[in-house]
């Protein structure tokens, strides 16, 4: 099916090459003759179910085209780039590296004679950078589109601004196999001169026999998959493909199964992203011996790659995926259910060569209450690095041409990070910040390496040499999802990996030593010996890239002579010997939260370290579990080193603080690391007062602070407030019309936050008296708040959502407006007669919801249309009320009555 363009005939031989005779049979086949018209003058956007061959057969073509130049075709993982190439190159009879060739980060085969280029997502973003004008490209395929990758949407973002402003003979191409491409139709409309067509077809899928569990806990996951195997291995024929959630339960279950394999004679691979490439490439191609396979896969298996044999696929419908938690400023894996389009996918892979069953891991009625679609990867993701490319590339987030748009909050949280490195100043990209924008990493671990390499005053020759050797190290960690073996300490896990893990880790870091050469120096010079790092300049750059990552050991004794708490050592679990005992270390880190290291005996965070005098950790990696970072991966740091690096950081500091035990708002001056406080004094009253404006100041800006870190139910605001607010949210949602307005009206506040600081005039003078969290109970916040709507606002919220309404017995009766969005007129029965319409505000939009009482004030029924009421289901209550309450009023027609709130004597 063609839209959105012109009709093409039927017949697709006109430009067909003898090399794509052998997919004829593939849907995608289909839609080459279009494809090659319309990529002459349009963009394209292309929508194929999964096992149509578009990632094969539609890039092929286009070598065909009247394309003359490159065509960059990306794709969202490294093992699909590598076994793409080699798979359209083998079409070819070519090697890989000729006309087909590929580019992720860190490797590229391809050779003048490439003219269609495999890349990872991020890989368009650097080339666009350095070359806008995307020279000898003539056209950019992004496949697996639904996927809906950071690296994608910015891409295809920059594409188009390229397109439009620099290159009109340009061609993008979007591929999807779920997408919803309206919304993609709609910004290629806004932003491309150019006309889109939509070309879609049918998939070509074998049925699959989709079979549901009952529902499985995370912890039964591994042994539920593993009895599920064993059932499939009986049951069914071929290949059999299992979707984990990461390379842990992968592990665990390829252990629960070994029995199973070698009594079978199965073969059972593996599949990830971090695995070396020989072991990929064995888990997808057949295997040499002609055995059956089982192979446990995380989502890398969900699209694009195809594994032949596969007829039955067991879902357990998870999956682990980054998560940025800007208050801490961690990135953890968080293991999460799929969407439907995902499992969709997965079970698509069951069909490919033959009728297949698909196991998913619940019930049928927790299937359906999954996502429809996966989120955006802009709605989780740490954006400092994207902020800096936009910025560096000369534009900004609200203009770009993105699917999703960040937050306002996000993009706050991702400037304050960029801050902290200088990067930005003001919303403007520093100079310091375009030099970190043109390494290939991250931000943080750019600004790492180019700090190696100016070395840092204070620290010795040798010092400073060891800094720029372990830089390199800690950003290849940093990329890279080691296998730790159970240590928590960096050195211990680099020196306990095995031999293929290491490897991988010194090619990485080779790559990033040229940048932290000296202008005299040479990147060759670099000779990457893991057992050669020094463990102060590998915890002093994990710092450096993670500074709200470093931690201080509670009740640990500093040369500032301060004390953070006490520690606390529980005993976690000895074995039969007691010769292995664990216990918990505290720490308190430079992002204030909380933190805890299990150290096991023999280990270097054991008890015995604890009595050394390094009190300070940066951590590479943790877990945020509730409100604690649960560490995984640390390093000790010397405290000098830290001075000497994060000078400011240690400087003297005036501010006002709430003592969590007293509920109560302290001046003090302190020394510390960032949130980590080495030692604090009280202010006293006259200190205070020689510098009253800039205590006041202080203690407003901290009960906003505070504010800000409260959840919207913790915030101390009475009924009447909250009333207040939920008219405000109405008012939002239906966007009031402003009529006092004489300009283009304000938007309506969504955030409480945000109306606190905007009403902070009428706040300040309150909030610099207020001493403890029990004054803010009691301040006047309604009024204050309202202060902050403009008085359009003020006049609309009062006039088209009051907080009582006149009804017909005159009385002024007071609205609840309530968390559901309902508004709740709450009056006796017999004082609604005579309304037979329904009561409504903000003009008609907004019905309110009568709650009919009884004489004695409890609930007889609720209904927005009396009119219906009185001729329905009243005549039941009024039997009732007649006997109950026979002193008042119960006619026969209440919709001509005489509304009433007296008993019948004094009517």
């Amino acid at each position: 099916m063609f839209t959105s363009g012109t009709l093409y005939p039927p017949t697709y031989n006109t430009y067909m090459p003898f090399m794509l005779q052998p997919f004829s049979h593939l849907p995608a086949y289909e839609l080459v003759t279009p494809l090659l018209e319309a990529v002459a003058t349009n963009n394209i956007i292309i929508g194929a179910p999964p096992g149509a061959g578009k990632s094969t057969v539609l890039p092929l073509s286009l070598l065909q085209s009247s394309l003359k130049g490159k065509i960059l075709l990306m794709q969202p993982r490294r093992v699909v780039v590598r076994n793409l190439a080699d798979y359209l190159a083998k079409q070819l009879d070519e090697e890989v590296g000729e006309t087909v060739g590929y580019r992720i980060k860190g490797e590229s085969k391809t050779s003048s004679a490439t003219r269609l280029e495999i890349i990872t997502e991020g890989v368009l973003t650097r080339m666009i950078q350095q070359d806008p004008e995307l020279t000898g490209v003539d056209a950019i395929v992004f496949d697996e589109f639904h996927e809906r990758s950071i690296h994608s949407d910015f891409g295809l973002a920059l594409a188009l601004e390229v397109q439009s402003g620099l290159r009109d003979d340009l061609r993008l191409v979007v591929m999807s196999a779920t997408l919803d491409i309206a919304p993609l139709q709609t910004l290629f409309n806004a932003f491309s001169a150019l006309p889109v067509v939509n070309l879609e077809t049918q998939g070509r899928m074998f049925p699959v026999d989709v079979r549901y569990t009952q529902d499985v806990q995370a912890y039964e996951l591994v042994s539920k998959t593993s009895n599920l195997i064993k059932q499939a291995v009986s049951e069914h024929d071929g290949y059999i493909l299992v979707f984990l959630p990461g390379r842990g339960s992968i592990n665990a279950v390829a252990r629960e199964i070994k029995g199973l394999a070698e009594s079978a004679d199965i073969a059972v691979h593996m599949l990830y992203g971090a695995l070396e490439k020989s072991a990929q490439h064995a888990a997808i191609a057949p295997d040499p011996q002609g055995k059956r396979k089982i192979i446990l896969s995380t989502n890398i298996a969900e699209t694009s790659l195809t594994i032949e044999g596969v007829t039955v696929v067991i879902d357990t419908l998870w999956e682990n995926s980054a998560q940025y938690h800007p208050l801490s400023d961690i990135t953890a894996l968080t293991q999460q259910r799929i969407s439907q389009a995902s499992a969709i996918q997965r079970a698509g892979r069951a069909g490919r060569v033959m009728a297949g069953t698909c196991y998913r891991l619940c019930s049928k009625s927790s299937f359906e209450r999954l996502a429809k679609h996966n989120a955006a990867q802009i709605e989780k993701e740490d954006l400092s690095s994207f902020l800096l490319d936009t910025l560096a590339w000369g534009s900004n987030p609200d203009t770009l041409a993105l699917l999703t748009k960040p937050t306002q909050a996000q993009l706050q949280v991702a400037q304050q990070k960029l801050c902290r490195v200088n990067a930005v100043s003001k919303a403007n990209i520093t100079p310091y910040g375009r030099a970190l924008a043109k390494l290939p990493c991250q931000p943080h671990l750019a600004h790492l390496l180019l700090t190696a390499k100016t070395g840092i005053e204070g620290l010795s020759a040798d010092e400073n040499s060891a800094l720029r050797f372990a830089a390199p190290f800690v950003v290849a960690i940093s990329e890279s999802n080691i296998n730790v073996n159970g240590a928590t300490n960096v050195m211990d896990a680099l020196l306990l990996a095995n031999s293929s893990t290491r490897n991988q880790l010194i090619q990485q870091a080779s790559r990033y030593a040229r940048y932290v050469q000296s202008e005299k120096g040479k990147a060759q010079t670099f000779k990457p010996d893991i057992n050669a790092l020094d463990e102060s300049a590998l915890g002093l750059c994990i710092a450096i890239a993670f500074p709200l990552q470093v931690g201080y050991r509670r009740n640990a004794p500093s040369s500032y002579g301060g004390n953070s708490g006490n520690s606390k050592v529980t005993t976690k679990g000895a074995t039969r010997s007691g010769a292995s005992q664990s216990h918990i270390i505290e720490y308190k880190l430079a992002n204030g939260k909380g933190a805890e290291l299990t150290a096991t005996a023999g280990n270097t965070f054991s008890n015995e370290s604890e009595k050394d005098n390094e009190p300070w950790i940066a951590v590479l990696e943790g877990q945020l579990i509730k409100s604690i970072v649960a560490i995984r991966l640390a390093q000790h740091v010397p405290e000098r080193w830290l001075c000497l690096a994060f000078p400011d950081a240690f400087s003297e500091k005036r501010s006002v603080i709430l003592n969590s035990d007293t509920g109560v708002m302290e001046a003090r001056v302190s020394t510390g690391f960032y949130d980590i406080t080495l030692n604090s004094a009280p202010v006293s009253g006259q200190e205070k007062s020689r510098e009253k404006a800039f205590w006041d100041s202080a203690m407003c800006d901290a009960w906003f602070a505070y504010l800000d870190t409260l959840p919207l139910s913790n915030w101390p605001l009475s009924d009447a407030d909250w009333q207040w607010w939920r008219r405000v949210l109405m008012a939002a949602k239906l966007n009031l019309p402003q009529d006092k307005a004489f300009d283009e009206p304000e938007p309506w506040p969504l955030s409480l936050s945000d109306l606190v600081h905007k009403a902070k005039d009428s706040l300040a003078p309150v909030l610099k008296n207020c001493k403890s969290i029990k004054n803010l109970k009691q301040l006047p916040w309604k009024t204050a708040l309202n202060n902050g709507l403009s008085w359009p606002q003020q006049d609309a919220l009062a006039t088209l959502l009051p907080t009582h309404m006149t009804i017909p017995t005159g009385r002024e009766a007071s609205l609840d407006y309530r968390d559901n969005g309902d508004v709740v007129l709450s009056v006796k029965m017999p004082e609604l007669y005579s309304q037979n319409t329904p009561l409504t505000l903000a003009g008609g939009r907004v019905t309110v919801v009568c709650e009919l009482l009884s004489p004695a004030g409890r609930p007889l029924q609720t209904t927005s249309d009396l009119g219906a009421f009185w001729q329905g289901s009243y005549k039941e209550i009024q039997k009732e009320m007649k006997g109950r309450y026979p002193k008042h009023f119960w006619p026969d027609d209440p919709a001509n009555a005489l509304p009433t709130s007296k008993i019948k004597k004094h009517m």
